[in-house]
């Protein structure tokens, strides 16, 4: 009898520190996440693109951070389709991540694709940025202001506008213009340099499009939807400060990086304290200040409420202007 007790002692003895010694490797590998081959960062735009440009940054300043090695690759085939679904064939296990914007949502909307598995199929883990949409005319454009275009429309002209797709600035082209209660058409274009030679040839009156476009061509802002000043462009005013609904200075472009719904939860933890180091570095900020854009750090809870928003605003809208089936919806 007695050697039958010691018998079941030793036993109950090694099944806990069998499951003790278990428990702590669970907790390791959850916790303690590090990358033993390099993670390819897949891009939905072509190489040059926006977001292309912002990843490369990221990954030459998080070098400063970590010894993990990332290949930056990109698909934008079908608007960044094929991106987003050669992440989804993918394996799980942390060695990819998407870097994905709202464009990417676009094309998912405008082709009717199941969410389920094109939205929902992926964990939105850290939002990088935000990139607010203006309204721009050429430098030349006899409207000064924002209320000289208001003003010329409601006088009964139209206000054309050159946009690249009924994508995301469409949208944002839609909430304002219907906020403030004018009507406009828009005409699009292939890519940003067909969308900007057509307004500054004189094929539109303006276009909505960001900060950083100022820069590159010879434009001016009218107006900024952000809640703050840009950099540089501090003299132009946002929506609140022209007396329309301040909800407009809150949508914006975002910019940030996704994951494989089912990715290792330890894997996410490690990128996503890589993410807030890149964020706080000052030449990451000097950067983004340059290209005239916001530092964010939003991470899965928010940056998840963020797409999902942005995919009912975006379905809703396209529904009313008959741009994709009124059966269409998100989940």
């Amino acid at each position: 009898m007695k050697k039958t007790l010691l018998v079941l002692v030793v036993l109950m003895v090694a099944m806990t520190t069998l499951f003790a010694n278990g428990g702590t490797e669970a907790a390791a590998t959850d916790k303690e996440w590090a990358p033993e081959q390099p993670i390819t960062i897949m891009n939905h735009v072509k190489v040059g693109g926006a977001m292309d440009l912002y990843s490369r940054k990221w990954v030459e300043i998080a070098a400063k951070y970590t010894d993990a090695t990332f290949v930056v690759d990109n698909n934008s085939g079908a608007s960044g389709l094929t991106a987003g679904e050669w992440v989804l064939n993918q394996e799980a296990d942390g060695y990819t991540v998407f870097a994905l914007a709202p464009t990417y949502l676009d094309a998912v909307i405008q082709a009717e694709l199941d969410c389920a598995e094109y939205v929902d199929g992926f964990e939105y883990i850290y939002n990088l940025m935000a990139d607010p949409y203006c309204v721009l005319v050429p430098a030349t454009s006899e409207f000064k202001t924002f209320e000289d275009l208001v003003n010329w429309a409601k006088a009964g002209n139209l206000i054309t506008l050159a946009e690249p797709n009924y994508g995301a600035k469409y949208i944002d082209a839609v909430q304002v213009f219907g906020a403030v209660g004018v009507e406009t058409k828009t005409i699009t274009y292939e890519g940003a340099k067909n969308v900007f030679a057509a307004l500054l040839g004189g094929q539109t009156i303006a276009s909505v499009g960001n900060p950083g476009d100022t820069v590159k061509y010879e434009v001016r802002a009218l107006a900024i939807g952000n809640p703050t000043k840009v950099a540089g462009l501090e003299d132009v005013p946002n929506y609140k400060e022209l007396g329309y609904d301040e909800a407009l200075d809150h949508i914006s472009m975002w910019r940030g990086y996704a994951v494989k719904k089912g990715t290792p939860a330890g894997m996410i933890t490690w990128f996503q304290n890589l993410c807030d180091q890149v964020s706080a570095d000052p030449e990451w900020i000097e950067y983004m200040t340059a290209n005239k854009l916001t530092v964010l750090t939003d991470k899965t809870d928010a940056f998840t409420k963020t797409v999902v928003d942005e995919v009912v605003s975006t379905i809703d809208i396209l529904k009313a202007v008959d741009q994709i089936s009124a059966d269409y919806k998100y989940n």
